[in-house]
C-alpha cells in the first residue's frame, strides 16, 4: 500500500481524532504533501525534503539546486580573488548572497591555495572570538603558533585579545610564504559592530583576505564608521535577478533533485510556462521570493491533486492554482 492509499484508508479515523485541531490538520496536511511528492517520483520523509523548501542560510542548500545565472558577478568574483583582493558582495536581501556565500566555502575548502573560514554569527562575534576563528583555521591547514611566545594559552589560543592579535600575525607570515590564501567570510556586514570592524581590518592587514557579504546599508555603514576598511574592499553590488528562464531552470532543478535525478536542461514538467510567467511578475525575480512562491503553488497543487483524485501526470501548476480554495475536503 503507497502513502496516498494509506492516507485515504486512516481518513475516517482521523476524522474522529481527538489530539487537538492543531495537531490532527498538522499530521492530515503532511500527510497529503508527503503522499503529493511519492506520487510526483521522491521521497520524503518529512516536508522539509520537500522541493523548494531549502533555505541557503540553513540548509547549505544543495549544488544541484544553484543556477548559475550572474555569470558577471561571478567572473569578477573570481578575478578578485585570483588578484588576492579583499571582497566585499553588496545585494538586497533575498537575492542570493547567502547562496553564494555557500559556493565560496564549499569550493574553495578543496581548492589547495585557499584556506577558508567563516564568521557564524557576526553579530555576537567579538575582537578575540573573529582572531579565535583565523588561528583555528590555519591550525585545520597545519600552521600553528609556537605556545612559548605567549603569556596564556588556552586550547591552542592565546587568552588576551593583543596575544590573539600578535598569534594571527604568526600563523599568516607562514600561511603566505606558503603562496596560500586564508579567506574570512563574513556574512550580514549591516549587524556588524563597531568594535568589530577595527580587528578585521587588523586581520586583513596581517594577511587574511575578506570576503564581506550584507546589503547596501552594510556598505554604507562600513563606509561611515570604518572609512580604511572600506578603501580596501573590491565591491560586486546587485547580484542580478531570475529571469523566467532562471525560474524554470530552478524549478526544473529541483524536482530532479527530488527525484533523485540528474538535471540536463529539461523544463519543469509541473509547472506551466505561464505559470512560470506569473511567479517572475509575483517577485520581480528575487530568488527568496521565487521558492517562497513556488512551494505556496506546490502546497496547492498537492491540495487539489489529493481532493480530486485525478491521476498526478494530469497536475499542472498554472497562475489559476493560487486562486483555488484552500480546503481539506475532496
Amino acid at each position: 500500500m503507497d502513502r496516498l492509499e494509506e492516507l485515504r484508508a486512516d481518513e475516517g479515523d482521523r476524522s474522529t481524532a481527538d489530539e487537538g485541531i492543531l495537531l490532527d490538520q498538522l499530521d492530515e496536511v503532511e500527510g497529503r504533501l508527503l503522499a503529493f511528492g511519492e506520487g510526483l517520483g521522491g521521497e520524503a520523509d518529512d516536508v522539509t525534503d520537500l522541493p523548494f523548501t531549502e533555505e541557503a542560510g540553513l540548509d547549505h542548500m544543495p549544488e544541484p539546486l544553484y543556477v548559475r545565472h550572474d555569470t558577471e558577478m561571478l567572473n569578477q568574483v573570481t578575478s578578485w580573488l585570483l588578484q588576492d583582493q579583499h571582497i566585499g558582495l553588496v545585494s538586497p536581501y533575498g537575492t542570493g548572497k547567502s547562496a553564494f556565500r555557500e559556493i565560496v566555502l564549499r569550493d574553495l575548502s578543496k581548492h589547495d591555495d585557499f584556506v577558508v573560514t567563516h564568521l557564524d554569527n557576526p553579530r555576537e562575534t567579538t575582537a578575540r572570538s573573529m582572531y579565535q576563528t583565523v588561528l583555528e583555521a590555519a591550525y585545520g591547514a597545519g600552521y600553528s603558533i609556537k605556545p612559548g611566545h605567549y603569556s596564556q594559552v588556552r586550547n591552542g589560543i592565546p587568552w588576551a585579545t593583543a596575544e590573539a592579535k600578535k598569534a594571527v600575525h604568526e600563523v599568516l607570515r607562514r600561511v603566505r610564504a606558503d603562496g596560500k590564501t586564508l579567506l574570512l567570510v563574513v556574512d550580514e556586514i549591516e549587524v556588524l559592530t563597531a568594535d568589530l570592524l577595527s580587528p578585521l581590518q587588523v586581520a586583513g592587514d596581517a594577511g587574511v583576505r575578506l570576503f564581506l557579504t550584507g546589503t547596501p546599508d552594510g556598505k554604507r555603514r562600513v563606509a561611515e564608521i570604518r572609512g580604511t576598511l572600506d578603501s580596501r574592499l573590491r565591491y560586486y553590488e546587485n547580484i542580478d535577478p531570475f529571469s523566467p528562464d532562471d525560474i524554470a531552470e530552478y524549478v526544473a532543478r529541483s524536482l530532479a533533485y527530488f527525484r533523485g535525478q540528474q538535471y540536463r536542461g529539461e523544463s519543469p514538467d509541473l509547472f506551466t510556462r505561464e505559470a512560470i510567467e506569473d511567479i517572475h511578475e509575483r517577485t520581480d525575480g528575487n530568488p527568496r521570493e521565487v521558492r517562497i512562491e513556488c512551494r505556496e503553488l506546490f502546497t496547492r497543487a498537492a491540495f487539489v491533486w489529493y481532493r480530486t483524485g485525478q491521476d498526478i501526470d494530469r497536475i499542472q501548476v498554472t497562475p489559476d492554482l493560487r486562486h483555488r480554495r484552500f480546503g481539506m475536503g475532496y
